[in-house]
């Protein structure tokens, strides 16, 4: 098989996204929760109650970390079935250290461009503030489309910039996702560089618009979203 230039670019930065995660793995909760006032937790609720899910339905959890969206997703609904998916070997290693007594979930080592799982197999798919760390955005969002069955719903929570990469004109929070966050991460972390990138990614990422465009080109054809913190945390729920 010949991997054109193209491919190579996409499987390397692939790679680097996956070693910087595996690198900040054994502050990656204490962070998530810090940087976000606890928020994380309330937001996730709010994207679960918008994915829905329901007993004895197949869910994916993309780019899955250490698996708070999935816990959530099995208090939410006991009987489904969750998938975790994410490139970092050290995340989900940490996502079955947290596994609770008594449930299974398996724990697929996987990049979003190439996901393991036969077409239409999944109800739902989420993705919790992941979909800017793809390695090529639109190509997974294409394999979410695939994997998903007609009707299912995708979630996706997200740092979205507007027009110009500012952050609906609050300097405060612009301030605090440029130069406060990226200090606290390295503070914490000693990963500065991966914290700086985080940052800079989201400032970089689509707008909400884009986003819109780009889910109805691969195949969703209901998109709703919703701005849950100061016009940059976006949530977004699109139906295949």
């Amino acid at each position: 098989m010949i991997m054109h230039s193209a491919d190579e670019e996409v499987l390397h930065q692939a790679h680097r996204i996956a070693g910087m995660f595996n690198h900040i793995a054994p502050t990656y909760d204490l962070l998530n929760h810090l940087l976000s006032f606890g928020l994380d937790k309330r937001w996730r609720a709010t994207a679960l109650r918008a994915a829905s899910p329901q007993p004895r339905d197949n869910w994916l959890d993309l780019a899955a970390g250490s698996g708070d969206m999935v816990f959530a997703g099995l208090k939410f609904a006991p009987a489904s079935n969750w998938f975790a998916a994410d490139p970092s070997i050290e995340l989900l290693n940490g996502l079955k250290r947290k596994l609770p007594p008594g449930y299974t979930v398996p724990t697929i080592l996987s990049r979003a461009e190439a996901l393991p799982f036969p077409d239409h197999h999944f109800s739902g798919v989420t993705v919790a503030f992941g979909v800017r760390n793809f390695a090529d955005t639109r190509r997974g969002l294409n394999e979410v489309a695939r994997v998903l069955k007609p009707g299912g719903r995708l979630v996706i929570l997200e740092f979205h910039p507007q027009a110009g990469g500012s952050w609906g004109g609050n300097p405060l929070v612009t301030l605090y996702l440029h130069h406060i966050l990226p200090l606290i991460g390295a503070a914490v972390s000693g990963q500065y560089k991966a914290y700086r990138y985080l940052s800079e990614s989201s400032r970089n990422f689509w707008t909400i618009e884009r986003m819109v465009s780009e889910l109805n080109s691969v195949g969703f054809s209901t998109v709703q979203y919703q701005s849950l913190f100061a016009k940059s945390v976006i949530l977004t729920r699109a139906i295949k």
